[in-house]
């Protein structure tokens, strides 16, 4: 739980100038080094912030001659910068969080370009919560939070909700359910408790909606939660052959054609009937098979694993379908080379494209159904995982020759 402590404004104000006050003789001493190593130049020459006590969001630009780094000469949870830092011109965003202390505050931002600081200081000075012993404006918050970044392995916090009236709480998505905070109203500023569950997947965020008196705040929190660390998170973006539409082949390479940095990634396939092989790349996803021939597409160990592990395995399939609509077999199976059992063996790829509301065929990658998954019991650091769409020899099951299948986003974490 987060507890300010306010002390006395002129000491508050000594200690402050003191600080800028060394600030500004360390930069003028350091002067002549400064200007060989770099700039980092505000446009305007604007050099100072004053925000009222609501809050404020403003963006600058600006040009650096290399890696450049922007820093509080304190930190402060009020104060946000983004980005951070970064290489050459650029623009970055402060957001000032309400301030609902009875005091003004105030601090000092620092540049550093390759290492070196800049003589150039930005300052922040926002109002305090009241003036003239007039009352606060209405707020609302929990803490002075802009938002929150939680651990894959997720948390539960004490915080207080800081409020002028009824208030009440909701999660902008309602089946989020990895997040519960208790309680969810009452009046003026209330302990609560927040509890983010354990992240086994992508990463994920969620927006926790304030309402005082009943009425919706402009203000949200983000909360957002890291993913689980994969012990294997494949994307496939560093395919980039023929083409996103599925039904056009053009372009589409086989895996023996691929680069050798492609091929060292360490994914294979079996040949199939006759040596044939026909597992292809596509933009971003891997196609299985062709007329009469399946094809199978093997990862490399899961040299991550630790021990023996039980795993849970994501992906996405889509099945093909012609142009026209005519479609493929629609069988996958799932198993594994060396140790470990499977949950599930065969799926059954059904969610057909649409090509009339999905031309280019990219919203099919995020529809519902199109993720499936399985576990393996047992996984060692000598686990491969097995997909196969159909079998390898299609020949002679007119019309179920064709068992096409486009695989993505392939993600394996270990089972809570």
């Amino acid at each position: 739980m987060k507890t300010n402590n306010y002390k006395p404004v002129a000491l508050s104000n000594v200690i402050y100038a003191f600080c800028l006050l060394f600030v500004t003789l360390f930069l003028s001493c350091d002067k002549d080094n400064d200007e060989k190593g770099g700039y980092f130049e505000l446009t305007d020459s604007v050099s100072e912030l004053e925000a009222s006590a609501q809050g404020t969001s403003e963006t600058y630009t600006f040009r650096s001659s290399g890696n450049w780094k922007i820093e509080a000469l304190r930190k402060e949870t009020w104060v946000k910068i983004s980005p951070a830092e970064g290489t050459g011109d650029g623009t970055f965003t402060l957001t000032v969080a309400r301030n609902i202390t009875p005091e003004d505050r105030s601090v000092v931002l620092t540049f550093m370009v390759d290492g070196r600081l800049q003589s150039n200081v930005f300052k922040i000075e926002q109002k305090s919560s009241t003036s003239n012993g007039e009352e606060k404006d209405p707020y609302l918050m929990l803490d002075d939070l802009t938002s929150l970044e939680i651990p894959e392995t997720g948390v539960t916090s004490r915080h207080t909700i800081r409020s002028t009236g009824a208030w009440k709480v909701e999660l902008s998505d309602q089946e989020a359910d990895w997040v519960t905070i208790e309680p969810m109203e009452g009046t003026g500023d209330t302990p609560v408790v927040l509890t983010v569950g354990k992240n086994s997947g992508a990463a994920r965020s969620v927006s926790l909606n304030f309402y005082l008196d009943d009425v919706l705040q402009a203000n949200s929190l983000p909360i957002n939660q890291a993913e689980a660390s994969a012990i294997l998170n494949e994307d496939f973006n560093w395919l980039t052959y023929g083409s996103p539409i599925f039904y056009t082949t053009g372009g589409e390479t086989r895996i023996d054609n691929w680069t050798i940095e492609e091929k060292a990634r360490g994914w294979t396939t079996s040949p199939s009937a006759d040596k044939i092989t026909s597992t292809y790349a596509r933009q971003g996803f891997v196609k299985l098979g062709k007329t009469n021939y399946g094809s199978d597409f093997i990862s490399p160990k899961l040299s991550a694993v630790q021990g023996t592990q039980n795993l849970l395995v994501k992906f996405k399939a889509v099945p093909y379908m012609t142009e026209g609509g005519a479609k493929d077999d629609t069988r996958l199976y799932v198993n594994v080379i060396g140790p470990g059992t499977v949950s599930v063996s065969e799926f059954t790829i059904d969610n057909w494209p649409d090509y009339n509301a999905d031309p280019t065929c990219t919203l099919i990658w995020t529809a519902a159904g199109t993720e499936r998954s399985f576990v393996i019991t047992g996984s060692t650091a000598e686990t491969q995982i097995r997909f196969l769409g159909g079998a390898l020899d299609l020949r002679g099951l007119e019309p179920l020759n064709k068992n096409r299948i486009f695989l993505d986003d392939i993600v394996v974490t270990v089972q809570e």
